[in-house]
């Protein structure tokens, strides 16, 4: 009986045991080049997808953040940046990260200060968190470092972002805040004063300042010794600032917190008992006294 010889296969295999070697693939991705291709589809999609969210929230902040910016800065009660005291605009950026929003988070969370871009966007389109309002957000705000000059967005965040709220309503801008808290003109704030606006805006918020005036006080002196660490006030403006009394009138409606010098005691009202007060003559306008 003859013997297999040395080429011969048994069972379909080689009599080495080595297994025949197919021919590889010469197309260019060889035998991924199905996968490479739907990567390809896939990436191209996933492009293309961001391309258009963009460029959606492009249009969104054009018609609606810019927007607004441009009907704003016609108004009497518009700050420009240029018009307020150093010190005031140096107590803002002392509690802002002006930073980009690609190279920093929403929150530094070191020192408790908010992104102004991002808190700007999140303000104006009330955006209330989770991953959608978090991309949204994040995609709108640096488009908007795109569009703006830093002082630009500086200028916007101070006249725009929410400063508490009085009574029923609430308070826009450092313009309405400084006249509603201390009956003021921004323009002429004190050093503590403008520390007192900038620390209204340290995490947590404080939505009512006039409710917890000692919270304010806390939120005052913390700015100012960032300030003074910072360089940006002397140690005479220090003191100066930590011994100016806050004056704030929580309970007493329509009081800003800190009085002018020159304000007027408004006249005390007397209530007269039923027995003497003035009854209207019916045939005459003048008042007559009660028989």
């Amino acid at each position: 009986m003859a013997k297999p010889g040395k080429g011969k296969t048994l069972g379909g295999a080689p009599r080495s045991g080595r297994w025949t070697k197919q021919p590889e693939e010469t197309r260019m991705g060889g035998r991924h080049r199905g996968s490479l291709i739907a990567l390809g589809v896939l990436g191209v999609l996933l492009l293309g997808g961001f391309a258009g969210y963009m460029g959606w929230a492009n249009q969104q902040l054009g018609g609606g953040l810019l927007r607004q910016e441009r009907e704003a800065r016609r108004r009497p009660d518009w700050v420009p940046l240029r018009q307020l005291p150093d010190y005031a605009q140096a107590a803002f950026v002392t509690v802002l990260d002006t930073t980009s929003t690609l190279r920093r988070p929403r929150y530094d969370t070191k020192g408790g200060r908010v992104h102004m871009s991002r808190d700007l966007v999140k303000q104006v389109y009330g955006l209330r968190g989770g991953v959608q309002d978090g991309v949204r957000e994040a995609a709108m705000a640096q488009l908007l470092e795109v569009r703006s000059s830093d002082n630009r967005r500086m200028e916007l965040y101070l006249n725009r972002v929410a400063m508490g709220r009085t009574e029923s309503w609430a308070v826009y801008g450092i313009q309405h805040a400084s006249q509603e808290y201390f009956g003021k003109d921004v323009r002429r704030v004190t050093v503590g004063e403008a520390a007192t606006l900038a620390g209204l805006l340290l995490e947590p918020r404080i939505n009512d300042p006039e409710a917890v005036p000692g919270a304010v006080g806390a939120r005052r002196n913390e700015v100012l010794r960032l300030m003074y660490g910072a360089g940006q006030i002397n140690p005479e403006q220090l003191s100066a600032a930590l011994a100016e009394p806050l004056s704030f009138q929580p309970g007493e409606d329509y009081a800003p917190m800190t009085q002018p010098l020159d304000r007027q005691a408004q006249p005390e009202v007397i209530r007269l008992p039923e027995a003497l007060r003035p009854k209207l003559n019916p045939d005459s306008t003048q008042t007559s006294p009660a028989p």
